[in-house]
């Protein structure tokens, strides 16, 4: 194969990640895990289909498998970035977005909607930036010479207990402290409840679909309903304005989320909701929404990166696109040396940052589109348009059983509304099943 056309190639597939990110962010139904979970079951379509863009790679499937990976690569980075831009305007958060969502309105309803965008989209690429910096220090921690991922796995229930009890004593400052912080653990409570009644119970719903709705129920419903009873014209005007200069407030918050994401890329049965969380505890009591979406840019690009590298150096898949690319790639190269980098590393590294570089000014660009239009809207008519869509694609994707458990979740949902305590709570749903299951593994 000349390199000629293994730069094509790349490129080619690089940019069509980019779309298909663009797509699946953008659409409230549709995750990254469900164009990879296309591509394997589909493989040999594809195959195919590069194979006719790029005739030279059509006899050598190794290299197909590794373009197919920086597909999804790239498709991971563009989709963590355009991600937001639902759950900013529509209130229809992902596991990775769901704590966003709250910010986010809160932006939008002081005229600063465009601005949460751009906010996250920054987020997202210094979170880019930080997370190729950690590679080579996270090879070091986990693997030869600290062995840090096998060291810590039997910690794991303990650190757990600590994120859930580090967000409860969030709660502990300011005045009614002890009311609060027994709210809190209701509602923690509730939405434990829920989440090992889903997580852990009758497969109901696909594994690889469940957290649509219960996600969708618990943090995007309950703010579409009270959009509902919001009074026409009171969507403030939209400003949309340049982005002040980058600042170091900015990226002490990429680093923060950074940071979080790489943690969860190695947990076992982590992901980017419990990065969210980690990110989230003490932030928005020192920081504002605005910092809190930066927080949140850099905790989806970086997840979305680190847990696809985690690959070449602890050899465990810890997300669905890391566990296709392992399909797609067979038996990954080994990373010997702390500074002797796999070349296919190097390039799925490549295809996420590019993409993400690209993603990242369409989406501040698409955002301040869409906010120009917002402050002309109905309310009402928004909320309900945004519920309709979000009900609708919970059919396509999880037929009447979906709906009905995003009901039952948008009931746990308005809890911490009503009480006025943090919905961060709500992410009880998901650690607590998964400390279930290490207690159970240890067992």
């Amino acid at each position: 194969m000349t390199p000629f056309g293994f730069v094509a190639g790349f490129l080619i597939l690089t940019v069509l990640g980019l779309l298909a990110g663009a797509l699946t962010g953008l659409s409230p139904g549709l995750h990254v895990n469900n164009v990879a979970a296309l591509v394997l079951a589909t493989q040999a379509a594809w195959t195919s289909f590069v194979a006719t863009l790029v005739p030279d790679v059509a006899s050598e499937p190794e290299t197909m498998g590794l373009l197919l990976s920086c597909f999804l690569l790239a498709a991971a980075g563009s989709h963590a970035v355009f991600d937001f831009i639902p759950a900013v305007f529509l209130g229809a958060p992902t596991e990775d977005t769901a704590l966003a969502t709250l910010p986010g309105h809160r932006l939008l309803l002081v005229g600063q909607g465009a601005k949460a965008v751009a906010l996250a989209a920054r987020g997202a690429l210094l979170g880019t930036a930080f997370a190729v910096v950690a590679l080579v220090p996270l090879r070091f921690l986990l693997a030869d010479p600290v062995h840090l991922a096998d060291l810590f796995r039997p910690w794991a229930p303990a650190f757990l207990v600590f994120v859930l009890a580090a967000v409860l004593a969030s709660e502990s400052r300011g005045r009614n402290r002890v009311r609060r912080l027994a709210r809190a653990v209701w509602v923690q409570a509730l939405a434990a409840g829920l989440g090992i009644a889903v997580l852990r119970g009758p497969g109901l719903v696909a594994p690889d679909a469940v957290l649509f709705p219960l996600f969708s129920g618990l943090f995007g419903i309950p703010s579409l309903l009270l959009g509902l009873r919001a009074r026409p014209g009171s969507i403030p005007y939209q400003r949309v304005e340049p982005l002040r200069a980058l600042s170091t407030e900015d990226a002490r918050s990429a680093l923060r989320g950074t940071l979080a994401g790489a943690s969860v890329s190695w947990l076992p049965g982590l992901s980017g909701g419990a990065a969210a969380t980690l990110a989230s505890v003490g932030t928005r009591k020192t920081v504002g929404p605005s910092q809190f979406m930066v927080v949140m840019g850099a905790v989806s690009t970086s997840t979305a990166l680190l847990s696809v590298a985690v690959l070449f150096m602890i050899h465990r898949a810890r997300s669905g696109a890391a566990a296709a690319v392992r399909g797609l790639s067979g038996d990954l190269p080994p990373w010997p040396s702390v500074w002797a980098t796999p070349t296919s590393l190097i390039l799925l590294v490549a295809s996420a940052v590019l993409a993400t570089a690209m993603a990242a000014p369409l989406a501040a660009h698409l955002g301040r589109g869409v906010a120009r239009r917002w402050s002309s809207s109905n309310p009402r008519r928004i909320a309900a348009l945004s519920l309709l869509a979000v009900l609708i694609l919970l059919v396509i994707a999880t037929g009447p059983v979906g709906i009905g458990l995003a009901c039952l979740a948008a009931v746990v949902g308005l809890v911490p509304i009503a009480l006025r305590v943090r919905r961060v709570h709500l992410m009880a749903s998901l650690l607590v099943p998964v400390l279930l299951t290490y207690l159970g593994s240890a067992a």
